[in-house]
Formats: structure tokens, C-alpha cells, sequence
């Protein structure tokens, strides 16, 4: 068991500290259902993630344990649970980690649930190769700092034995490109890190991923990549 880490630095904030709130986290719960196009978005997103969790497996080549980082309010908790021996729920929330597992025994999947893990993606108290496979959704793209984003891919590497799938924001896709321009007619800055696909197959090569694939939710409406990566070697 690796020792666990020392607290991280007080300039190294959690991203997000809203949903240590469990108002808020609860309603993060229901945020991707509020709307008809979000429910659309939903449903098409789950169908790429599915499809790319599909081919994650393939790489395992057996029983597997999977890492869920963020785990959030369990969007896709039974997505990556259903196929694996193991579950491992992880995020900076113990709200959305208490959801995610009710979410798993809502589906009778209680016993998939093998551990939890609290704490910030950039340093992860985890050991070495603890899990086969990991996913990591809708986080990469709240970190400005290239730094913060190579950290997380890191850990994720260093914590994992096989694939990852993840998530980005493609900036050159219309939706983000319109999101720019009026930030900028604004005079605003966006919240958003937006990454070409080169800039992320550079940054998770630098991290020890190579992109094996990436699907496009909406060049026009939306700009998310579901990508799975491989480790190096």
C-alpha cells in the first residue's frame, strides 16, 4: 500500500467547492435532466461513453476493477460498474460519493461498490496499478493551469494498470468557438478550457497516454470529446 499523500499546498484549490455542499451537490444530481436538449446531449454522451468503455475492456482481457474519477453524482456508475468485478468511487465530494452509492444500490448493484476514495484528482490517495481501468469524466476541462491537467493525468496514469477514458472540450469545434467570441464581445473571460485534439494528445503523451480514439458529442452544439487513452509500452 503506497503511504498517503501529504495535503495539497493551500495555492492548490479544489476546483470546485460548491458541491461539498450537499444541497448542491444533490442538485448536481439532476442538472444534465433539467431540459429536453440536455436530456438529447445525455443520452447521445452515455452512448459514447458506453461505446468507448466497451473498447477499454477489450484491453483488459479480464475481470476487471475500474476507477471512477469523479464519480460525481453517479452519471455513469452503472455504465462502468455493470461489466466489472469491482467499483472504486472516487471525488472531492464525500456528498457525491454518498449519491453514487445510492445510485449503485437504486440498480441493485450495491455490491459492485469494493471502496471509495475522497480527496483532490490531482494526488490521489491510491496506490500504484490499484485499479485495471479508469474513467474520468467532465474534469479535466474546469483546470486552466496545464500543470493542474498533467498532474490528474498523471495520477490516473500512475494508479492505473490499462485504459482511460475522459473527456475534453475540442476548442476548435463550432459550439466552443462561439462560446469565444462572445466572451470576448463581453469583454469576459471563459471558465472554460477548451484544447484542440493536438493540444490534448500532447499533454496525455506527456502524462504517459497515447490517444487510441476519440468521438465527438456535437461540433455544433455542444464541443465535448469522449477520448480513451492507453499507457505508453
Amino acid at each position: 500500500m503506497a503511504a498517503p499523500q501529504s495535503p495539497l499546498p493551500d495555492t492548490i484549490r479544489s476546483y470546485s467547492d460548491r458541491h461539498l455542499d450537499p444541497a448542491q451537490a444533490a442538485a448536481y444530481r439532476v442538472k444534465f435532466q433539467r431540459s429536453f436538449t440536455r436530456r438529447i446531449s445525455t443520452a447521445r454522451e452515455t452512448r459514447l461513453v458506453a461505446s468507448a468503455f466497451r473498447l477499454a475492456l477489450r484491453e483488459v482481457h479480464q475481470p476487471a476493477v475500474v476507477l471512477d474519477y469523479p464519480c460525481g453524482a453517479g452519471r455513469f456508475a452503472t455504465l462502468f460498474a455493470k461489466p466489472c468485478t469491482g467499483y472504486l468511487a472516487g471525488d472531492h465530494s464525500p456528498h457525491m460519493i454518498a449519491i453514487t452509492s445510492e445510485v449503485l444500490q437504486a440498480a441493485d448493484m450495491g455490491e459492485k461498490l469494493i471502496g471509495t476514495t475522497e480527496g483532490d484528482a490531482r494526488r490521489m490517495n491510491l496506490e500504484d496499478d490499484a485499479v485495471d481501468l479508469a474513467a474520468s469524466m467532465r474534469l479535466l476541462h474546469h483546470f486552466p493551469d496545464q500543470e493542474d491537467r498533467l498532474a490528474i493525468l498523471g495520477e490516473l496514469r500512475r494508479v492505473t494498470k490499462g485504459p482511460l477514458v475522459t473527456s475534453f472540450l475540442d476548442a476548435s469545434s463550432t459550439k466552443q468557438r462561439s462560446h469565444l467570441r462572445r466572451c470576448k464581445k463581453r469583454g469576459k473571460a471563459s471558465r472554460r478550457v477548451l484544447l484542440t485534439p493536438e493540444q490534448f494528445a500532447a499533454e496525455a503523451d506527456r502524462a504517459g497516454w497515447q490517444v487510441s480514439r476519440t468521438w465527438k458529442l456535437s461540433s455544433l452544439f455542444s464541443g465535448q470529446c469522449v477520448a480513451l487513452l492507453l499507457p505508453h509500452g
